[in-house]
């Protein structure tokens, strides 16, 4: 697999194109702390106010923090609002 994932970096970096938007790539801007836009998200795990839970290519990423909530959800992407105190990327 890691000759593979040689290769879809290096066909992103040719074409210009972000890396989450081929195939296994997943990509995070975290704005502040009160907002996070996740790319390449598969489905959301869990959700509440102090831990939601995406399910990205081959991983998890569990965002905590309190009052965090969905905001937008559509076409790969999640966007996360409230007050972001940590993140973990899972196995």
């Amino acid at each position: 697999m890691p000759r593979k994932r040689g290769l879809l970096s290096r066909l992103s970096a040719m074409l210009q194109l972000p890396r989450e938007v081929l195939p296994g790539g997943f990509g995070l801007v975290l704005s502040g702390r009160e907002e996070l836009l996740v790319r390449g998200c598969k489905k959301i795990l869990t959700y509440g106010p102090e831990c939601i839970t995406l399910a990205l290519p081959h991983t998890s990423l569990s965002v905590y923090g309190e009052g965090l909530f969905c905001s937008a959800f559509g076409g790969g992407s999640v966007t996360l609002g409230g007050h972001i105190q940590k993140m973990e990327l899972g196995e």
